[in-house]
């Protein structure tokens, strides 16, 4: 399995054993940190909608809505519906992506947990530089 280690805000480091492109972890405080791992996202194509996986720690036992939020980027569509916070520990999601055509974009994605400012500064920010190709 792909490891990410992971900050939270207390700045102790924990390993995220975990196949999915993106760890987003929630402290006991409901402060959302979210990081890029070494997985990879895979080859994505234009005209078609692209699942990403996404591991969420909930080491505050947090229940409630998540929200994936994004400004909007010319020639992309999220489909990243609100998802349930279920007060488990470890939760899979996932968000869709779809291109219009071959491009490469900065995709900036903040998470929210219970519609709160998130984690400390940017921590609850991540942008994914994509790559959609023919």
């Amino acid at each position: 399995m792909d490891q990410t280690h992971h900050a939270d805000a207390c700045g102790c480091s924990a390993p995220v054993e975990t196949n999915a492109p993106i760890a987003v972890t929630i402290n006991p405080e409901a402060r959302v940190n979210a990081a890029r791992t070494t997985a990879p996202i895979g080859k994505l194509t234009p005209a078609e909608w692209h699942t990403i996986d996404v591991t969420l720690i909930n080491d505050g036992f947090v229940t409630g809505p998540l929200a994936i939020e994004t400004e909007p980027v010319p020639g992309v569509k999220l489909d990243a519906p609100p998802h349930e916070l279920t007060g488990q520990h470890r939760q899979d999601i996932a968000f869709r992506i779809h291109f219009d055509a071959p491009t490469v974009v900065d995709v900036p994605l903040t998470f929210r947990a219970l519609a709160a400012l998130g984690g400390l500064a940017t921590h609850s920010t991540l942008h994914l530089l994509l790559r959609a190709t023919k």
